[in-house]
């Protein structure tokens, strides 16, 4: 059976089927979308800059691994969306954005607010489309949905253009159900994956960002199963339990020194939903490229074809039930005795520098995070950032998440601002609570939307890490030019910048100036979160608080003759 009904009330109706309960953005000027959301069971939240609205979705798609919505205008609404689905795209976030396009009567003729919103958009979604035809509509929503869980998740694009949402267009009386699909490799890849998997006696696990949306407990079945060590890249964090004793870090860049002889000893790598970007593999792709690979990945783009070895095409987690089902191997216990003995000594490795860190005035870092660890639930979602100081709750075991915590980072693309935004769709999502950990410059670069955190009643726990600026800029500049050191001023000092200037009932504003204080105010900020609160917390830290492979950098990466580190 068919009606025809105004293209928003479709548009509703569509996401109402599907689960959604959130949409995120900024709608254009002839408000029709309200209408039919005000009689729906979704919640719309509108955000002051569109680019942060994108980031919100993502964050609230990374905490529930469900489909994310964004709505947006015409033209500049729609450019200001692109940081977000660069990020989204990177970090393989299942996300519609729906924008509004100039009617196809005045494309051509510079009417207001015109571009070519296409050609912007087509290299950073899977997907993208432009109902021209009432009849495409319905079609085009579940086709994208689909597109977007599909696959490796990612961001799609469906415009619609003015005259489509001024007319009436058809749509059937049941909307096609949100199918997600499971894909097995090809039974010869799998042979020979089996094989080198049987032979292996040194097994190492690498788990990305694409092992997000699954039972990492299978991971860890599998890795007591063979004995293998477990690490995980910045995005693949929370995938697994970081106490299990087969965990060994993160990886690349951020891999303590203890374990990072566990990638030179290993004799298979199996890396699952990792594209074996440059900072997962700093430090050892040298080893990478003279040992066995497997790769597992839903996408052949994701597939990294600078290394030789065994390329799987498929879902991650239906190959692991494939190896759980296989004959049991033992598990070499030397092998298992090798990853305890380096994973203890980090563990005394990041003692004996607390101890150090300790002796010295100040709070730093590495305190607060222990804080965090002790006086925050078991099960908080920790929305990071990748800037100078935050980037020490990635270097493990300076933080550690449980089977129950839930980690989310930028991509590799590290857009500033992006944790600060994601953490309230996060929280938005009301599942877990919600600790943001952020530099001053990314929540400064956010802070528009924080009154929108007030205006929706959106509960956060914020601890911004006050370096006064852009503290990596500033450190970089100190590190390559010291005569220059003086002239581009990337800080300019605390006493500059209150990052907890917003007035308003709902939000709970503390400062941590000093160790002595730290224990009692975070305590404080937490019991006001819990109470339904938005918390910031101006946490005072010096641009000298920094973890030893970055205190001298150069470019995007420590020089690697400067990361020796005597055991």
């Amino acid at each position: 059976m068919t009606a025809s009904l105004p293209a928003w009330d479709i548009v509703v109706s569509y996401l109402e089927s599907v689960g959604v309960k959130h949409l995120f953005g900024l709608p254009s000027d002839d408000l029709k979308i309200l209408k039919p959301l005000s009689k729906a069971d979704m919640e719309f939240i509108i955000c002051k800059d569109q680019r942060n609205a994108v980031f919100m979705a993502s964050g609230y798609s990374l905490a529930t691994s469900r489909l994310a919505v964004c709505v947006v205008g015409k033209g500049p609404a729609l450019s200001n969306t692109l940081t977000g689905l660069l990020e989204a795209q990177n970090l393989s976030v299942p996300l519609l954005l729906l924008a509004l396009g100039t009617g196809g009567d005045k494309l051509g003729t510079r009417s207001f607010q015109e571009a070519d919103q296409m050609s912007m958009v087509k290299p950073l979604v899977k997907w993208a489309y432009r109902v021209e035809h009432g009849d495409r509509l319905q079609w085009a929503l579940e086709r994208a949905a689909f597109m977007a869980v599909n696959g490796a998740p990612g961001p799609v694009y469906i415009e619609l253009p003015e005259q489509l949402v001024d007319q009436l267009s058809p749509v059937t009386e049941h909307f096609a159900p949100l199918e997600r699909l499971s894909v097995l490799p090809g039974r010869d890849q799998l042979k020979a994956a089996d094989a080198l998997l049987r032979n292996a006696r040194r097994p190492l696990i690498l788990t990305g960002g694409g092992m997000k949306n699954g039972d990492g407990s299978k991971l860890e079945q599998l890795a007591t199963k063979y004995g293998a060590a477990v690490f995980a890249t910045a995005s693949g964090r929370g995938t697994v339990d970081e106490y299990h004793p087969l965990f060994g870090g993160v990886a690349g860049l951020y891999t303590d020194v203890s374990c990072r002889v566990l990638w030179e000893e290993a004799d298979l790598v199996i890396a699952l939903g990792s594209r074996l970007e440059e900072t997962a593999t700093f430090e050892w792709e040298s080893w990478l490229e003279q040992k066995p690979l497997i790769q597992v990945n839903m996408e052949l783009n994701d597939l990294a074809h600078q290394y030789e070895g065994l390329k799987l095409l498929g879902d991650g987690y239906a190959v692991l039930d494939h190896w759980l089902e296989q004959p049991l191997r033992p598990a070499d216990s030397d092998w298992v005795q090798r990853i305890a003995d380096c994973k203890e000594a980090a563990v005394e490795r990041r003692k004996a520098a607390m101890a150090e860190i300790a002796a010295e005035p100040g709070l730093h870092v590495p305190e607060l995070l222990e804080m965090i660890a002790s006086q925050c639930g078991e099960d908080l979602v920790l929305v990071q950032e990748n800037g100078l100081q935050d980037m020490w709750s990635y270097f493990y075991p300076y933080f550690a998440f449980g089977k129950q915590a839930w980690s989310i980072v930028p991509s590799d693309q590290t857009s500033l601002g992006f944790g600060a935004a994601a953490a309230l769709g996060a929280a938005a999502a009301g599942q877990r609570p919600v600790v943001a950990l952020v530099g001053d410059g990314a929540f400064n670069l956010f802070r528009s939307d924080l009154i929108t955190a007030a205006e929706y009643r959106i509960p956060a726990l914020y601890l911004v890490l006050n370096n006064g600026g852009y503290g990596w800029l500033q450190n970089q500049l100190g590190y390559q030019s010291s005569t220059l050191n003086g002239s581009y001023p990337f800080v300019s000092g605390q006493e500059q910048l209150d990052v907890s200037s917003i007035t308003h009932e709902f939000v709970d504003n503390r400062v941590i100036r000093s160790r002595e204080e730290a224990a009692e105010q975070l305590a404080a900020a937490w019991d006001s979160y819990r109470q339904g609160r938005l918390v910031i917390v101006d946490v005072q830290v010096t641009l000298t608080d920094i973890h030893e492979k970055i205190r001298h950098v150069y470019g995007d990466f420590p020089l690697p003759e400067r990361t020796a580190v005597t055991k």
